[in-house]
């Protein structure tokens, strides 16, 4: 039977009472394990936003690869504000790829957009020394010569650089790996001609070894500031694979809206932008309707795209 996914905004059906919520603190669920780079930032914004929620939030960390695991812990919680969830793109990603019945407005409440980290994609030093432009040029040149690397299959550098391929209909091979350090040797030694990702490839970018083609930010990074972006390169895209809170089924706009209160003020308190920087994220602040509208404007780009299990390699 052929199963369709449908995100749209939570329906706030229900208004149960808070007291659950306000006495005991609130659960966050994280489908990542502790140290990595979103539990820290996560970690930092529960703390601070602790403080404005007059509550404390635990983060509760169970590494999953997609996260499905966690969305039926949630769908299962009173809809009090006790427990939420961080909703990252590899769970949508997930829900298109295996075709799993969950609808949001159904199965989840959308409560707010946080922030994203930030993308690119990298070249060796010396090669392509006109940046972006000078690859597609050499791709157009030499339809299925040249290769970009990501981690894996259905990873956020693979997705975007497959829209980017498709938008200026090259032909490049795509070459897939375990991990960013691995797609950054296979750049040095020549194998591959771009990789593309995130925060692991800032390291080598700093270092001297290689240099950022495009980034796929809203505007352009202080830290790199000569760096353009694909929305100052024509084509009106942007990318940092942003991550929000949703929460269970029917949970009420007041609580939503206290939660969305004290996340926002965490999001611009001094610590928290302290470690965004750090870490190389970015704000991405949106209220539950435009988060919503994300979410389904991305699946509906997912599943475009056609990155099924059965295709990966």
């Amino acid at each position: 039977m052929k199963r369709r996914l449908f995100l749209a905004s939570a329906g706030l059906l229900a208004a149960p009472s808070l007291a659950r919520a306000q006495k005991g603190g609130v659960t966050l669920l994280v489908p990542f394990a502790e140290g990595g780079a979103t539990d820290q930032l996560m970690r930092a914004l529960a703390k601070s936003a602790s403080k404005a929620l007059g509550q404390e939030i635990r983060l509760e960390n169970k590494p999953s690869r997609t996260g499905l695991r966690l969305l039926s812990q949630l769908r299962a919680a009173p809809p009090d504000g006790s427990v939420v969830m961080l909703f990252p793109v590899v769970t949508l990603r997930a829900l298109v790829e295996r075709g799993v019945d969950f609808t949001l407005e159904r199965d989840a409440t959308p409560i707010m957009c946080l922030a994203g980290g930030t993308y690119g994609v990298i070249a060796k030093a010396d090669r392509f020394p006109g940046g972006w432009r000078d690859f597609v040029a050499e791709a157009r040149q030499k339809p299925g010569q040249l290769s970009f690397g990501s981690i894996g299959v259905g990873s956020v550098g693979h997705v975007t650089m497959s829209r980017l391929m498709v938008k200026e209909s090259l032909q490049v091979v795509h070459l897939p790996f375990r991990g960013a350090a691995e797609g950054v040797e296979a750049l040095m030694a020549g194998d591959l001609d771009v990789m593309a990702g995130g925060a692991r490839l800032h390291v080598a970018v700093d270092q001297g070894d290689a240099r950022w083609l495009s980034l796929w930010s809203p505007q352009r990074n202080p830290r790199w500031p000569d760096v353009p972006t694909l929305v100052e390169l024509g084509y009106g895209l942007t990318e940092t694979a942003p991550f929000g809170l949703i929460g269970p089924p029917n949970m009420p706009a007041a609580e939503r809206q206290r939660l969305e209160a004290a996340f926002t003020a965490a999001l611009r308190s001094p610590a928290v932008k302290a470690v965004m920087t750090r870490l190389g994220m970015t704000e991405d602040l949106r209220d539950a309707k435009a988060y919503a509208a994300y979410l389904a404007a991305a699946a509906g780009e997912e599943a475009a795209l056609g990155l099924r299990p059965e295709a990966r390699q």
